[in-house]
């Protein structure tokens, strides 16, 4: 009895740890990590409650993304009310059930997700790959739930192509195209956090012996054929040896 009672109150943490956007699971923390932001959950009691941002990799190209607008429900604005704890700053949203016209937020999503695998391999981001395979359990965002003005709002539904890009002084900025012409850039750094996905990396061997991002997956989905999860201690330390 008592074995199941613990059992369902963890279940109800974890329930108000997440929230439910177009049918995906985001997760809820008190902190705002980036779109493309690595580092680790940090777990409290058995749930998982915040991210902490290791480090930013570098983006040499642009990464494709997917934004879609989504109407605020009594839940959305439930959680947008309980970010506000953690930040004075936060606007005021206006929520009425009732009304027809809703507040909005906006999903942003990791569509490319090959092209930033090859970045993170890539010899610019060496730093990050080498935390990477120093350090367990680390992740990255990959989706983002976020509240935008009515002018940028405007601006996504008049663009049909959006990008994550890196800019000159190394902000992650999201740039939005119309039939292949720039348009705008948004800085996603400067806005309200509501919720994220966060997934892990698989890994694979090469033929020189040197282990290389392989895959990114959903962190509640496991690694594919012969990729791993983790970089295997033994074999990365005869690796170096044989080196």
């Amino acid at each position: 009895m008592i074995k199941k009672l613990v059992v369902l109150t963890l279940l109800i943490f974890v329930a108000c740890q997440t929230t439910k956007i177009k049918n995906e699971t985001y997760k809820i923390a008190t902190s705002s990590p980036e779109l493309g932001s690595i580092g680790q959950s940090q777990i409290k009691n058995g749930v998982e409650n915040n991210f902490a941002v290791r480090t930013l990799p570098k983006l040499e190209n642009n990464i494709r993304v997917s934004i879609d607008i989504v109407p605020y429900n009594k839940q959305l604005n439930k959680v947008y009310a309980s970010k506000a704890k953690y930040n004075q700053n936060q606007a005021k949203v206006t929520y009425v059930d009732s009304l027809p016209n809703k507040p909005e937020l906006v999903t942003i999503k990791i569509l490319d997700v090959n092209g930033l695998v090859n970045e993170l391999n890539a010899q610019h981001n060496s730093d990050v790959l080498r935390l990477l395979q120093n350090t367990e359990k680390t992740q990255i965002i990959t989706a983002v739930a976020v509240t935008f003005s009515l002018d940028e709002l405007t601006k996504i539904r008049q663009a049909d192509a959006y990008y994550l890009t890196n800019s000159l002084d190394k902000k992650y900025l999201i740039t939005l195209y119309k039939s292949g012409k720039k348009t705008d850039t948004i800085d996603i750094s400067t806005q309200i956090i509501i919720a994220y996905q966060s997934s892990k990396f698989c890994w694979a061997q090469s033929s020189k012996t040197k282990w290389y991002i392989a895959d990114i997956v959903s962190d509640n989905t496991n690694c594919k054929g012969n990729t791993k999860s983790i970089v295997p201690r033994k074999e990365e330390d005869k690796s170096l040896f044989d080196m």
